[in-house]
């Protein structure tokens, strides 16, 4: 008698159990599956490949299930570029590639981009308590200007005001530190030449701050250096510089950083 209670007790414990809900049961299949394409996105470098493009496209296609299987994958390609400036321009690619993935209505470009506002009202207060990864938003911020395009070849014409706002509280920050001014013009002469195209009123504005930062004294020589150097690109309507030339800025820099220019 003892056991056939014992038995009648397991019984009612298990029909009092309530089952979970269909949408919140867990699918280890698209875990899985998302666990894959974060690894695949962590060990790609930075000579990624169409074949490599492919294979994420294909690979979140079969996996997502829920929009917010596509916003943890915006997630991770974001946050990967965040963390290494390097990976910024794969990323973008990787982006450009995903963007009209659609998932419940949700689209892929809809999700990178809200991270991407995210960040940007935010800015101010992640640049002054972590710079390294505000220089990884912006450098984002400008690959994906720069590589993800619409269907007819256009820019994202949003993200140009957000991008000269950030050049510009750059360019305005007397304190601004020399990492700071070389993502600046790394980015800068990518992206100028549409920049410029764009928004003519802004650019011309732009490169006035930047000649009045190289004339005012508190830039250190590898500022000034640097922004020299933007400030010809733009001479040359950010055409490819010749060989000389760059090399010329190649050799002041290094003089510069051996501490033979003060």
């Amino acid at each position: 008698m003892a056991a056939t209670g014992r038995g009648r007790g397991r019984g009612r414990g298990l029909l009092q159990q309530t089952p979970p809900a269909p949408g919140l049961q867990k699918d280890s299949t698209t875990e899985d599956g998302l666990e894959e394409i974060n690894k695949l996105i962590n060990n790609l470098t930075l000579n990624i490949d169409d074949d490599d493009l492919i294979q994420i496209h294909q690979k979140t296609e079969k996996t997502l299930k829920s929009s917010d299987d596509l916003k943890k994958i915006a997630e991770m390609i974001y946050q990967k570029c965040l963390k290494d400036m390097e990976f910024a321009k794969c990323g973008a690619l990787i982006c450009d590639r995903m963007q009209d993935v659609e998932v419940q209505g949700s689209k892929f470009r809809t999700a990178l981009l809200a991270l991407v506002q995210k960040d940007f009202k935010e800015k101010d207060e992640t640049r002054k308590n972590n710079l390294k990864r505000y220089l990884g938003f912006f450098t984002f911020l400008c690959q994906i200007f720069s590589n993800m395009r619409l269907k007819q070849g256009q820019c994202l014409e949003p993200l140009i005001v957000p991008i000269y706002d950030c050049l510009e509280m750059t360019v305005d920050d007397q304190e601004c530190k020399d990492d700071e001014l070389e993502t600046f013009s790394l980015q800068l002469q990518v992206i100028g030449k549409e920049l410029d195209t764009n928004n003519q009123t802004r650019m011309n504005s732009l490169m006035e701050k930047i000649r009045m930062r190289i004339i005012q004294d508190g830039l250190t020589a590898r500022g000034r250096c640097t922004l020299l150097e933007l400030v010809e690109c733009y001479a040359r309507s950010w055409k490819t510089m010749p060989n000389d030339i760059t090399r010329f800025y190649c050799d002041a820099m290094a003089d510069v950083l051996a501490g033979m220019v003060i």
